[in-house]
């Protein structure tokens, strides 16, 4: 028997293309490093965090990983691109439930002032905006679900909560597959 029409249910495309799905929250310390960090530095920042908060222990994804080239556009070469280089962006996730959101804020304006970075700053801002902190679960146009890189320390408590809300999000998003009239099915429900 075939299931809407696709024999292989993996999630390989966005069933969604318009529709970014994010988990958000107070209870959880969360991060979002974007552009200028390696996964070196990721770390060092994670353990800085869990050192200072003692927040139990972290887990990093990465979230998109972009390839840059740098073009001579001046020789006559048929490949004019001379430099290839990656672009990682990571989210960071810690496992102590935070007891209030001026503890989260406190935490993250911290990280904020220890690094100078523009970009983390904004990001925060943000947040504070929205009243929430909200990290990307699922699919970003064309940009994959953030994968796991990386794990330290306890794994337990909130870093659990958020892997089951993320699982729960990806298993929404595999059954909801297209059939081949274009029809999108529930699968499971």
């Amino acid at each position: 028997m075939e299931k809407c029409g696709i024999q292989d249910q993996k999630l390989k495309a966005n069933p969604f293309p318009n529709v970014i799905i994010g988990d958000c929250g107070n209870e959880i310390a969360k991060l979002e490093l974007d552009r200028k960090y390696d996964l070196a530095q990721v770390k060092r920042i994670a353990h800085m965090l869990l050192n200072r908060y003692k927040l139990g222990g972290f887990k990093i994804y990465e979230s998109s990983c972009k390839t840059q080239k740098i073009w001579n556009k001046e020789t006559d070469l048929k490949e004019k691109v001379i430099f290839k280089f990656k672009i990682r962006n990571y989210h960071l996730i810690f496992n102590r439930k935070m007891r209030s959101v001026s503890e989260l804020h406190s935490i993250l304006a911290w990280i904020c002032l220890q690094t100078k970075d523009w970009d983390l700053i904004m990001w925060f801002l943000l947040q504070c905006v929205k009243q929430t902190v909200t990290l990307r679960t699922g699919f970003k146009g064309k940009t994959r679900p953030p994968k796991e890189v990386c794990r330290f320390g306890k794994q337990d408590k909130m870093i659990k909560e958020f892997e089951d809300n993320r699982q729960f999000i990806l298993n929404f998003m595999k059954r909801r597959v297209k059939n081949r009239n274009g029809v999108i099915c529930n699968e499971g429900f």
